[in-house]
């Protein structure tokens, strides 16, 4: 569209014909108007181009924030009251859940469990790192990826064709970690490892910690669950269950356990039992609610229906199960 260059002028006879100019006049001063405000916008192109240099500095921001942690994760490994397995499962869980309890926005919570299990699998590397041992006999293969996914891939791992293997690793110290299938109440090795946790000794093994921590599994994640063992004691999560074997007369039902545990004041979760031939009396693994120790005063009202109770171990609760 061009000037009118002058022919609007207001001195043209025929108002008529003023009134005809001025049209393609305003017209065009409209469309200088618009290409005048159209050149001040960004484009497109420039705008994503800003978006990534945000993007970048704000990574840039995160990374010095990484460095600064590592820093802090150093001093504590060079703290002398901090020795041997340095795993702490109820810190780490506790530590999940209050990120999580104050996440929003579009960043998928998972995604926070995933970045920070990677940041407590580093913190482990600089503190000395830790190997850990798999039983990747029956379901091995998926024990193996939740293991990988929990730990970290930079993990190292060992493998072993049964329980009874993996928990002797840990036992000599050639692995600080034993990933182990869930409790059974059958004599094969797979499900009956839970009755050599209550061997007493110097360094007894506890479990400490299942797994996975979320259990919303995507499609193609490894599927089921297991239990982690070490020579620590558990440390509480505020949100735990406690594993207790008990010693009882052979003839003792399911029923009667669940009335001894509720009559000493616990909730009991899932029960195994373990009937070995030729012998009098009958093991029973419980889960009960709640962090518990040896001590406990309710454990003594069990302990005249046969041996005393043994505590073999806590696991904070996964995210996506009751507590």
């Amino acid at each position: 569209m061009r000037l009118c260059r002058g022919r609007c002028n207001p001195r043209c006879a025929s108002p008529y014909m003023r009134a005809f100019v001025m049209v393609p006049c305003l017209a065009a001063l409209v469309q200088l108007a618009i290409t005048a405000l159209m050149d001040d916008q960004p484009t497109p192109l420039s705008s994503l181009g800003q978006l990534r240099a945000q993007i970048d500095a704000i990574d840039d921001q995160i990374h010095d924030l990484l460095m600064r942690r590592a820093l802090v994760v150093e001093e504590v490994a060079h703290d002398a009251g901090k020795g041997g397995t340095k795993i702490r499962p109820g810190r780490e869980a506790r530590i999940l859940r209050r990120l999580l309890g104050r996440h929003a926005g579009s960043l998928p919570a998972q995604a926070i469990t995933r970045f920070w299990r990677e940041m407590f699998a580093a913190a482990l590397i600089i503190e000395g790192g830790q190997t850990i041992a798999v039983s990747d006999g029956e379901g091995g293969a998926d024990r193996l990826a939740l293991a990988r996914e929990h730990f970290g891939p930079l993990t190292p791992m060992r493998r072993h064709h049964n329980p009874a293997q993996t928990l002797a690793d840990v036992a000599r110290e050639s692995a600080q970690v034993a990933v182990l299938p869930e409790p059974g109440e059958d004599d094969e090795s797979e499900g009956g490892w839970w009755t050599a946790l209550t061997a007493t000794g110097a360094r007894r093994l506890h479990v400490i910690a299942k797994i996975p921590f979320w259990t919303r599994r995507a499609e193609g994640s490894p599927q089921g669950s297991a239990l982690v063992v070490a020579g620590i004691r558990p440390d509480a999560s505020g949100a735990d269950k406690t594993l207790v074997v008990l010693e009882l007369k052979g003839d003792t039902s399911r029923t009667r356990v669940i009335t001894l545990l509720k009559d000493a004041g616990f909730t009991p979760g899932q029960i195994w039992m373990r009937r070995v031939p030729g012998d009098l009396a009958v093991h029973a693994l419980v889960e009960l609610d709640g962090f518990l120790e040896e001590d406990d005063p309710r454990l003594g009202a069990i302990s005249g229906q046969g041996g005393r109770p043994v505590v073999i171990g806590s696991f904070a609760v996964p995210l996506g199960e009751g507590v």
